[in-house]
């Protein structure tokens, strides 16, 4: 009884590997009589071995056979192994079964801008992460400090690629940025970048113009911002300042920004002048200008009581007499129904006099017997006539009177009334 023909015994398998690993393809025939079994790589078109010998050359390839099997072993797998695997049976026709590897990749990093990566503010920076994995991996950027990465024109927290972009980098966009590698398949991989951006300083100025007095210390106060961190020094028209019995040069850091104070001690004119903050890195300058003036005593002047109106017949008011307390006029009532006093302390025989303006009109144009009393003198003042000598005789005495009492009161106007006096006396017959 002859043999039946060769079969397989081992069913056709895929089998997935990670890149690295070690993997072991089976082929059982049975009835092989005589038959060899061949191992074939169908995407290289490479024949790996015939029977109980390797064809192929190569030391990650080893190869266990017998009468009835055939174990080809790949160490360590690559990704150029995957593909199918053909084991042959050299039968007329051809027989054959066949298997698929499936080889993962773990990402690895084709390319990498670094763990560090310093630019200048405003230039262009590109961050880069590329790597090779199986299945093709998504590669995603994000902050490590879970900040966005643009604000504007909107925000974004995360961007898919291998490439980061700042078109024009700020100052701002300084940290670690993080690129992720993932390809669910295999471990995921990151890396991370430290991005520095330097600028020139930036100044500010507590105050630019500063006031101190004579004897006196002043502190001025200017801060910085840079990156690096800015040098910084004080400097007048005279030259640079630094720490002596005269000057105090400290710096203190708040955030970002860096204080730096100078006191100056004992004020005196030489130290009113301008004094400029200098702030220096190798990116660019800045300096500020702070103007220290002396701050004088303010002189009030103490007013001084008016002095009284001269009069001869009352004595001087001593030094301290205090003034009198201004009162409100009532202006309520009719200015017909106030009451005013005038006294000629000049005149022989004068007398105080209570009048009232309507009824003493009145009473000059209706004298008794026809005859006017009186006229109304100089600043108010009523003062009676020379006698009954007539109308004009009264008049005439009545108006040198009132001019010699407004004498007592304004002497400053003296001229006036006597040259008025010789003038009008020959008028009115005196």
């Amino acid at each position: 009884m002859s043999p039946g023909p060769p079969r397989f015994v081992h069913p056709a398998h895929n089998i997935t590997v990670i890149e690295g690993q070690e993997v072991t393809l089976m082929c059982s025939v049975s009835n092989l009589h005589g038959y060899d079994l061949a191992w074939v790589h169908e995407e290289s078109q490479s024949i790996l071995s015939i029977g109980r010998e390797l064809h192929t050359r190569s030391p990650r390839l080893s190869l266990r056979a017998d009468q009835v099997s055939s174990a080809l072993t790949i160490s360590p797998v690559l990704a150029v192994d995957r593909g199918y695997y053909m084991c042959q049976l050299n039968t007329q026709p051809m027989t054959s079964s066949r298997s698929y590897l499936q080889v993962l990749v773990p990402p690895t990093l084709e390319e990498w801008t670094g763990s560090y990566l310093e630019a200048r503010e405003g230039s262009s920076v590109t961050l880069t992460c590329r790597a090779r994995a199986f299945p093709p991996p998504t590669i995603t950027w994000r902050r490590s400090d879970q900040d966005p990465i643009f604000r504007t024109p909107r925000t974004v927290w995360a961007i898919e690629g291998s490439q980061l972009v700042f078109g024009s980098v700020r100052r701002e966009q300084s940290g670690a940025y993080t690129c992720s590698v993932n390809n669910n398949a295999t471990a995921s991989l990151s890396r991370t970048t430290h991005l520095t951006v330097t600028y020139a300083p930036v100044l500010w100025l507590g105050r630019d113009r500063v006031s101190g007095k004579k004897g006196s210390d002043v502190t001025l106060n200017c801060s910085s911002e840079a990156n690096p961190p800015a040098q910084h020094y004080w400097a007048t028209t005279r030259g640079n300042v630094t720490s002596s019995h005269k000057y105090r040069v400290r710096e203190e850091r708040v955030g970002p920004r860096t204080a730096v104070l100078l006191t100056v001690r004992d004020l005196q004119d030489r130290d009113f002048t301008t004094y400029h903050c200098h702030a220096l890195n190798p990116t660019g300058h800045a300096q500020g200008t702070i103007t220290l003036y002396e701050l004088k005593e303010r002189v009030v002047p103490v007013p001084t009581p008016p002095t009284p109106p001269y009069n001869p017949g009352r004595p001087p008011l001593p030094w301290n007499t205090p003034l009198p307390t201004p009162t409100s006029t009532n202006t309520s009532q009719p200015q017909d129904n106030r009451i005013k006093w005038r006294v000629n302390q000049k005149e022989k025989g004068a007398r105080k006099t209570h009048f009232r303006p309507r009824e003493e009109y009145r009473r000059r144009q209706e004298g008794s017997n026809g005859t006017r009393r009186g006229v109304i003198g100089m600043r108010g003042h009523m003062v009676e006539g020379g006698g009954g000598g007539g109308g004009g005789g009264g008049g005439g005495g009545g108006m040198g009177t009132s001019i010699l009492s407004t004498l007592t009161l304004f002497p400053w106007l003296l001229p006036l009334p006597i040259l008025l006096y010789f003038t009008l006396t020959p008028l009115y017959g005196v």
